[in-house]
């Protein structure tokens, strides 16, 4: 991983909770977030498409998540 991915993750990382419910944050911030891998995350979260390449997950489905509430689909 380039440098530069590590140091974009770590400042959505200091910034998730100012981020909006509906901002979109890269699986690795979501995997960092809940400790889990990138792969459980790509194979059971809920998932927004953001280009044909990549997926993210919605920060309120997260917080949602994080609070053991069924999030909004």
């Amino acid at each position: 991983m380039p440098a530069d991915d590590t140091d974009d993750i770590a400042e959505i990382l200091r910034r998730f909770d100012q981020l909006p419910d509906d901002a979109i944050v890269p699986t690795r911030v979501t995997a960092a977030i809940h400790g889990v891998s990138t792969r459980t995350v790509r194979r059971t979260y809920p998932s927004v498409q953001l280009s044909p390449n990549r997926k993210g997950q919605r920060v309120g489905t997260l917080r949602a998540m994080s609070r053991a509430e069924k999030p909004a689909t």
